[in-house]
């Protein structure tokens, strides 16, 4: 198979996954400051974040893919790469809120989850014990955690010269979405396939070269304010009570994204780059900075707050990417490379051992 395109990893790209976690970080913020409730906004920040990552490592598969890989040994190096990407990093602010009783959300009060629970936060599978969310941030992640073991047998069902069948592959996540969610809430995730599978779609019509609109650079940004505008972003309407709108805006984005011309890095294209690379940690760490911030520093005079809130809000993502975040994605990267090269070895003495026992 050949190498997914090189715009998958782009100018365009950066800019849906900062504009989500700034999407995050401002309703919070506006949510803590008691202004007006921007609750949408945050939670279509989030969908941008599940079209995102569908379509980065659906790309990331592609890399990894070689013609005499087998299917288990890609899924395996796959996995091991997100592991060493997603835990350690939640992992760390799991255990850093009961140490410095830290609350879920800016506003309130400190209180102990239980054992269960705080077992259950570190292995990001509380949507499935329908245990309560150490840190509200951490409500996305098992969600993701889940549509990781799930997006290798997407990649394999589309890997190939399997055209379009991505389309097919969002029309079952619609029927999955709508049906297996009534038989257990535990199964959520599949609620938000559809968003997910909208970046499959994305990185399938961008491998086709036949059917491309080539549209200006300049409507995707247009484009990606345009959806969150019909998204409705200025209400506290549920996530389920919008799913069906998410679900087709991703789909409209993940069309728009494969058919429109990669635009151009400069300066502002490299702040964007910098909130991306960062996103993650923004996305875990703001709810700390904020109740740093309005809470434990509210007799400080203004300057010293807003001061604190902005290099926090830097600061601590930026330290958290290169002393854990990269050395571990590198780690990740290494592991995986040496599992897939083990099994390439072994596929290749093969043939020997069986010449040995005849």
């Amino acid at each position: 198979m050949p190498p997914p395109p090189q715009t998958i990893i782009s100018v365009n790209l950066d800019l849906p996954r900062a504009v989500a976690v700034m999407a995050v970080f401002f309703d919070h913020l506006s949510g803590s400051l008691h202004n007006r409730n921007w609750g949408s906004l945050g939670r279509f920040g989030v969908i941008l974040f599940f079209v995102h990552t569908s379509l980065v490592l659906m790309a990331s598969l592609g890399r990894l893919d070689r013609p005499d890989e087998s299917a288990p040994s890609l899924a395996a190096a796959f996995w091991i790469r997100r592991f060493f990407r997603i835990y350690p990093l939640s992992v760390l602010f799991v255990l850093l809120v009961p140490i410095f009783h830290i609350p879920s959300d800016p506003g309130l009060t400190y209180s102990w989850i239980g054992i269960k629970d705080f077992l259950c936060n570190l292995a990001l599978i509380q949507n499935l014990t329908y245990g309560n969310d150490i840190l509200s941030p951490l409500w996305s992640l098992p969600l993701e955690v889940q549509m990781y073991l799930l997006l290798p047998f997407a990649y394999f069902a589309i890997r190939g010269d399997r055209r379009f069948r991505s389309l097919a592959l969002w029309g079952l996540s619609v029927v999955l979405a709508l049906a297996v969610p009534r038989i257990s809430e535990r199964l959520n995730v599949f609620m938000y396939a559809p968003c997910f599978t909208s970046g499959i779609v994305a990185y399938d019509l961008l491998r086709s070269q036949r059917w491309r609109w080539k549209l200006p650079a300049w409507v995707w940004p247009i484009g990606v304010l345009a959806m969150i505008a019909l998204f409705g972003p200025h209400d506290n309407i549920s996530l389920p009570g919008k799913i069906v709108r998410a679900w087709v805006l991703t789909l409209l984005l993940a069309i728009l994204y494969a058919n429109v011309r990669e635009g151009r890095s400069n300066w502002m294209h490299r702040i964007f780059h910098w909130i991306a690379e960062h996103s993650y940690g923004i996305y875990l760490s703001h709810i700390v900075v904020f109740w740093i911030v309005l809470y434990r520093m509210a007799l400080f005079p203004q300057w010293a707050r807003v001061t604190a809130l902005i290099a926090g809000a830097i600061g601590i993502p930026a330290l958290l990417y290169v002393s854990l975040e990269k050395p571990l994605i590198l780690t990740g990267a290494h592991v995986a490379r040496r599992l897939l090269r083990r099994s390439a070895t072994g596929r290749n003495l093969e043939p020997d051992k069986c010449r040995q026992r005849m």
